[in-house]
């Protein structure tokens, strides 16, 4: 308590007052002055190269950030600023040529010296809260000029927090790639999307996150979208997608012995590390990368396109702070012709994506291999007929595919029959389907021995009751399974062992499991095999009168040897390769086993649907016209159970064929 008596109290309350009343005005003086002071205009090359730090945990060189280090970033980093009026700028690039550090660079400016709401947007959650604390959080720490004006993190204070920093004129939200709330939280100026080639490619049944994120700038008329990434498969890489759409500018670097421009390319380097100029054809050493780099330029493929994109390899990384070109060539001998470390090196020090041939399809080239029979007919050879059905919201697609010796398949039928699964009707006329016959040249009369339904939709349950059903008549229900090296079909487990591999009873059904990364890459080895053979010596045969869609869908997949998955090409429907890997897994079933099959198997078969003329003057039936049916027609008959296997017959299908 303050001593009473000679206005002691009273004095004291004043001077505090005081005190306040001067501290506070100061203040509003001094946020006027800010307000109505312009900013020293800064492109973020000259505002990094003054305030930027490298902390330890961000960089191999702490201290000052220096452009003139990496020249080639100087471009990029003058297209960032807020004084330019390109909208949209892509990177695809190597490792260590320093592409996040721009985007680092970026976000220190805009806290700095030109606010605005920002994202940050990374692959996953998990990702984005890395990033935040072992890149951000220490960079705001090391300067002052963003330590002022972001508030230090509390406990019950949302003004700072992992995912989100408030600072005076803007904030930065921090997301990831895999949650859609996270991106579509609230509107941004800037945009930062790093590594895209690792964002998924639908999150959470909305759409591309790329998408969804764009969406959060459509109000700001000079916004700015940052793309960087090493790109991944081809046709499937995002970066290299956005990098073609770009004015494509490439970084051409001068020779120190006859200054003719080049851009650097890994088949230029020697086998001990220096680099053959393409124009005089002499050897450049390593130690001329640095007057290289700073005499170099940006030139673009399509000067007319206003979207920027820049391409640049590890071949680039200064010296000190990337690959040396003797160890860029160890890497590649090291690599060899390995689909794996082939990827990785052309990913990450080529900065290009990774095309493995063994893998790739052409489906125009497959469309060219279509013979002189139609649909709904059985050429020679076909002695069985299998079944995959995919379901789809809208719909089912249904693969009729036959089989001859040695697994030969042919494509018999493709379809889709429109209509909700939900509904009886549908699945009536998918029964009607499957009954009706088609007549072989023998006028013998084949329908399917098996069929797969895809349970993995969104109507497993009705799946479930239509396949329970139809369980004598070898209708199964099947889910996929993505692990590498999984069986086509896995064995049917006993009562007891539902927990092993194979099927497994659920609501009196049983689900078996199909090794579709398995089936998907004999189908792909066959199909590529069958590359330049005659149809006589060909795996899988095509009727005439399949359209291009369809083809597309069967070569919707590329191969990732580095991840050991497959990944669906951009905008590529694959109910086609989907429904093909489900009817090659029917025919796996241990009770048809086409893979399985001897000699004297596929006699008996050949015997019942192919039988041999015996009157020597009489030549072979003439093939009837294929049956024209409508799925839509009428109610099918109520599924009846066929009278009992016997035990030679439940062992295999072939046991069937009296």
């Amino acid at each position: 308590p303050r001593p009473r008596g000679e206005g002691g109290a009273v004095n004291a309350v004043v001077r505090d007052f005081s005190q306040d009343l001067a501290s506070g005005l100061e203040a509003f003086l001094d946020g006027w002055r800010r307000g109505w002071t312009v900013p020293e205009p800064l492109s973020l090359a000259e505002w990094a190269d003054r305030h930027r730090l490298l902390t330890a945990e961000s960089s191999a060189e702490p201290g000052r950030w220096r452009t003139d280090r990496t020249p080639y970033l100087r471009e990029i980093m003058e297209v960032l600023s807020n004084d330019s009026d390109v909208e949209r700028i892509v990177f695809m690039k190597g490792t260590q040529v320093g592409g996040t550090e721009i985007g680092n660079c970026w976000v220190g400016y805009i806290i700095h010296h030109a606010p605005a709401p920002l994202m940050v947007v990374q692959p996953t959650v998990d990702v984005a809260k890395r990033w935040s604390r072992q890149r951000l959080t220490p960079m705001i720490e090391a300067m002052p000029e963003l330590r002022s004006r972001i508030a230090p993190p509390k406990s019950r204070d949302s003004a700072n927090t992992t995912l989100l920093k408030e600072f005076p004129g803007g904030f930065l939200v921090v997301a990831g790639a895999n949650s859609a709330a996270g991106l579509r939280s609230m509107p941004v100026k800037y945009l930062f999307l790093d590594e895209v080639d690792a964002y998924p490619e639908d999150v959470d049944g909305e759409g591309s996150p790329i998408d969804l994120a764009e969406r959060r700038t459509s109000t700001f008329a000079r916004r700015k979208i940052f793309l960087v990434s090493t790109p991944t498969i081809k046709d499937c890489s995002v970066i290299e997608a956005e990098y073609e759409r770009s004015d494509q500018r490439r970084y051409h670097v001068p020779c120190p012995h006859c200054e003719g421009l080049q851009v650097l390319r890994d088949e230029q380097l020697t086998a001990n590390g220096t680099y053959l100029c393409e124009h005089c054809g002499r050897e450049i050493e390593h130690r001329h990368k640095t007057w290289m780099l700073a005499h170099g330029r940006w030139i673009p493929k399509h000067p007319e396109r206003r979207i920027r994109g820049y391409h640049l390899s590890s071949l680039y990384a200064p010296l000190g702070l990337g690959y040396t070109w003797a160890e860029i060539v160890q890497k590649r001998e090291e690599a060899g012709q390995d689909p794996a470390k082939l990827k990785a090196y052309v990913n990450t020090i080529l900065g290009l994506p990774f095309a493995d041939e063994q893998h790739r399809l052409d489906w125009q080239e497959l469309m060219d291999r279509a013979e002189s029979w139609k649909r709904r007919e059985i050429p020679p050879g076909c002695l069985l007929l299998t079944c995959g059905v995919d379901v789809q919201d809208d719909r089912l697609a249904v693969l009729l595919v036959g089989w001859g010796r040695g697994e030969r398949s042919f494509i018999i039928d493709w379809l889709e029959i429109p209509g909700n699964p939900a509904e009886d009707a549908l699945w009536a006329q998918l029964d009607r389907y499957l009954a009706t016959p088609i007549h072989n040249t023998f006028d013998i009369a084949m329908t399917p021995v098996a069929t797969a339904v895809d349970t993995g939709g969104h109507h497993t349950h009705t799946v479930y009751n239509y396949c329970r059903l139809r369980r004598d008549r070898l209708v199964l229900a099947v889910r996929g399974a993505t692990v590498p090296g999984r069986p086509i079909i896995a064995g049917r487990p006993r009562p007891q062992d539902v927990n092993t591999k194979g099927g497994v009873l659920k609501n009196g059904v049983d689900l078996w499991t199909v090794g579709t990364d398995t089936a998907k890459g004999l189908i792909y080895a066959r199909l590529a095999t069958d590359a330049g053979r005659p149809p006589e010596e060909r795996k899988i045969h095509f009727p005439a009168d399949l359209g291009e869609d369809f083809y597309r869908q069967l070569t919707a997949d590329v191969y990732d040897p580095e991840k050991r998955r497959w990944r669906r090409l951009p905008g590529r429907r694959e109910e086609v390769l989907d429904c093909f890997c489900y009817a090659y897994a029917a025919a796996c079933h241990p009770l048809v086993r086409v893979h399985l099959l001897r000699d004297q198997d596929w006699d008996r078969i050949e015997d019942q649907v192919q039988p041999k003329v015996k009157d020597l003057f009489a030549g072979e039936a003439a093939p009837p016209e294929p049956e024209a049916i409508s799925v839509a027609e009428g109610p099918p008959e109520a599924p009846s159970r066929p009278a009992r296997r016997s035990r030679r017959q439940k062992r295999n299908f072939v046991g069937g064929w009296k």
